[in-house]
């Protein structure tokens, strides 16, 4: 489809740049034009599909863009006007007679926006945020590994045989389902981990429920079922007072 052009006016703010309105109400800016190309200024709201069929189009047989160009920037009507050259999202493309169709410059354009990403990432991974991004990783890995083999290798702790009692009982209720299983698997998980770290290396609850709350919630459902958890937790498990008072903030 054809875009034909009309010059408005040169742009007040640098003198330089041309002002064209097209047949489809849209605005061509042309910053300048120097060896045969003219530099193109996509504005802000259009997009990369629109824009390639407006400058598309200008290389149409029925478009008058060359002339309103040549005449707009003051040149000789016998000119050469090779291309449109433009840059939308940081992507340089140049569009001639050969190239001069709107899947082809979207499909150059996205090509662009491909490598630079690639290239973007290059140079991400060489940076001592992306080294500190993989520390986080590995080490969060690995305490995951340890909270899983701690689910594996040691038993829940009750008040008494009671609280056992309703803790299974709840395990049924809420083992019904896919989800329900994966609230379970996080409470016991964090638990467990709980007593390991309150063993082994003499921590107390409140020093540990915080940073273990997270990285016990491998699943990560701990954002919509963390105070059923606390709360049958609290019931059952043998240091559920201590985990009561520490969330709703009474510990000592």
């Amino acid at each position: 489809m054809a875009t034909r052009v009309s010059f408005d006016k040169i742009w007040d703010y640098d003198k330089k740049t041309r002002i064209f309105r097209t047949s489809s109400g849209h605005s061509l800016w042309i910053k300048s034009f120097e060896n045969g190309i003219a530099t193109a200024d996509p504005m802000g709201s259009c997009t990369i599909t629109s824009y390639a069929e407006m400058i598309a189009g200008c290389f149409d047989e029925d478009s008058n863009f060359t002339s309103e160009l040549l005449r707009a920037f003051d040149c000789e009507t016998d000119t050469n006007f090779i291309g449109i050259q433009f840059e939308f999202n940081c992507v340089m493309i140049l569009v001639t007679k050969e190239n001069a169709d709107k899947d082809k410059i979207y499909a150059e354009w996205n090509a662009g926006m491909k490598a630079n990403a690639e290239k973007y990432l290059e140079a991400y991974r060489k940076t001592p945020e992306y080294r500190k991004q993989l520390k986080a990783k590995f080490r969060k890995e690995t305490v995951e590994k340890k909270v899983l083999a701690i689910d594996k290798s040691t038993e829940l702790e009750f008040k008494d045989d009671e609280s056992k009692s309703i803790w299974e009982k709840w395990v049924e209720i809420k083992s019904k389902n896919d989800y329900g299983l994966l609230v379970v698997a996080y409470a016991r998980r964090w638990a467990k981990y709980m007593q390991h770290l309150m063993s082994k290396y003499n921590k107390t609850l409140s020093q540990i429920a915080y940073e273990t709350s997270y990285v016990s919630d491998i699943n990560g459902i701990a954002d919509y079922s963390y105070d059923c958890v606390v709360d049958i937790l609290s019931q059952c498990w043998k240091y559920g007072e201590e985990l009561r008072r520490w969330h709703s903030g009474q510990e000592d």
